[in-house]
């Protein structure tokens, strides 16, 4: 793929992060207007290194701001802890329920259908996002 596609796939996802809605979301919309195929290993992987530089600039621009807050004290860092923890494990329950749901709808008479299927179909991202 060439590398103007990727400046361009991950400017989006840096724009598109901090959004209310699915970064990830705009980046396939974008993939698949460039006619790649969000459903590719590779494209996922790319996807998925596009987070992590978006998680690392978050972590740089706030790092004094929640060293402050969440590391002033073993108390506040441990309470920082617990609300990480149950928000982690809230966010992974939800999921594999969201997940189970659309294997159970969408893809049901799909054998060996997995997630990243959705990304190939623009009629159901298109909708979420609006």
């Amino acid at each position: 793929m060439p590398l103007s596609k990727v400046i361009v796939l991950a400017i989006l996802q840096g724009l598109a992060e901090l959004l209310p809605v699915s970064s990830s979301a705009h980046v396939i919309v974008a993939e698949k207007l460039m006619d790649l195929d969000p459903s590719s290993p590779s494209m996922t992987l790319l996807l998925v290194m596009l987070h992590t530089g978006t998680m690392f600039a978050v972590i740089v621009y706030f790092w004094q701001k929640w060293h402050s807050t969440y590391w002033q004290s073993a108390a506040a860092f441990k309470n920082f802890l617990g609300l990480l923890a149950l928000a982690s494990v809230f966010t992974g329950v939800v999921a594999e329920a969201i997940i189970k749901i659309i294997e159970k709808t969408v893809y049901r008479d799909v054998p060996h259908a997995q997630i990243e299927d959705l990304f190939s179909r623009l009629e159901l991202i298109a909708p979420a996002l609006a």
